[in-house]
């Protein structure tokens, strides 16, 4: 016959084990835990750390550079002439979070957004996750990390709520303050900031070279060397076709001109280095040599006529995000540094670099 276990053994195992549930509870650390609010949306410890450890790099550094000192146990707890590193770091971390809470709130504001709580949060990043490793299953492409880390997640997220209120504030506000646009045209344009480029009328004298071997084929050395005493031919504000007769060199004269419909196409890196020396040029001036892969040439400027300014019109759309990006900037740091925090001092006075 089984021996039957004595009632208080049975009740004191039970009371033992919950005890353990609950210390183990108290002890463990809750993510979801509030923190502080800002404005009155709540700050909890899972987003708290997580903008916290975006910041340790750059406090760890500051000390570092300042005071010389080494990552230790007791490190971010030490005072260094008054100044501790962990109430640095939660300091800013703070900063940090006034400013993107502010961008969140003013994101529920315009109807962008309906949540921005750190729980919705983690469930979307999981979602997220889990929809690129089942992606990467089926051999199906995908855009950015196999895997989203916590931080590069939300960075992603919030850079998107971002554009969302540059987006909404040029195509709402801006669009209606076409008194301030005319305004900020004017002093734009007082200020010399909305010129066209000049027109530029220049000679291109260029000169072939090879590898020397037939009769009348130069070498890149002696083609750089003709090329320079024609450079300095012209410096006389010479004409292009006049020294290189009177020189008796094989070299071809070519007119180009440059305006503002030169700049707008794509162009390539040595191209934008000929049109960095032409905007410099008054004209009888000559450029620096430039060198293709099989000739030499230089560029003398023959005449040059202010561009004027551009029309409101030509830079209405380029004002109206510049004014939205200003409005929507003041805004944010205006509300950032008047926010109302509470801030739950059981909780955060808890919170350390791990």
């Amino acid at each position: 016959m089984k021996k039957r276990m004595p009632l208080f053994i049975v009740l004191l195992a039970a009371l033992l084990v919950l005890l353990f549930f609950l210390l183990g509870q108290r002890s463990g650390r809750d993510a979801y835990a509030e923190v502080l609010t800002i404005n009155g949306e709540p700050v909890v410890l899972g987003e708290f750390e997580m903008v916290l450890k975006d910041r340790v790099a750059e406090v760890y550094g500051y000390f570092h550079e300042t005071y010389g000192v080494q990552d230790s146990a007791e490190f971010w707890t030490k005072s260094f002439n008054g100044e501790i590193p962990l109430e640095m770091a939660k300091k800013k971390t703070l900063e940090k979070l006034k400013i993107i809470k502010t961008e969140q709130l003013l994101a529920k504001q315009y109807g962008l957004t309906d949540d921005v709580s750190y729980r919705g949060f983690k469930e979307s990043l999981a979602e997220e996750n889990k929809r690129r490793a089942e992606a990467v299953k089926k051999g199906q492409p995908i855009f950015g990390p196999r895997e989203y880390s916590e931080i590069a997640y939300f960075n992603h997220v919030h850079d998107t709520i971002k554009r969302q209120l540059l987006d909404y504030a040029a195509n709402h506000e801006a669009r209606a303050a076409n008194e301030a646009l005319h305004t900020a045209y004017e002093s734009m344009r007082k200020k010399g900031e909305l010129k066209k480029p000049d027109r530029i009328r220049t000679q291109v004298v260029e000169l072939a070279f090879g590898n020397g071997d037939g009769a009348s084929s130069l070498t890149r050395s002696v083609a750089v060397e003709t090329m320079n005493g024609i450079r300095s031919g012209l410096a006389g504000s010479k004409e292009a076709d006049a020294v290189v007769r009177q020189l008796g060199v094989n070299a071809s004269v070519k007119e180009r001109t440059f305006d503002e419909s030169t700049y707008a196409v794509d162009s390539s890196e040595e191209e934008e280095k000929v049109f960095a020396a032409v905007r410099k040029l008054k004209p009888g001036e000559v450029s620096e040599l430039f060198e293709t892969a099989g000739s030499v040439f230089v560029l003398q400027c023959t005449e040059r006529t202010p561009g004027g300014d551009l029309r409101f019109e030509d830079v209405q759309e380029r004002l109206k995000w510049k004014y939205a990006e200003d409005q929507l900037g003041k805004r944010v740091t205006e509300t950032a540094e008047n926010a109302n925090i509470v801030i739950h001092p059981k909780v955060y006075d808890e919170i350390a670099v791990r």
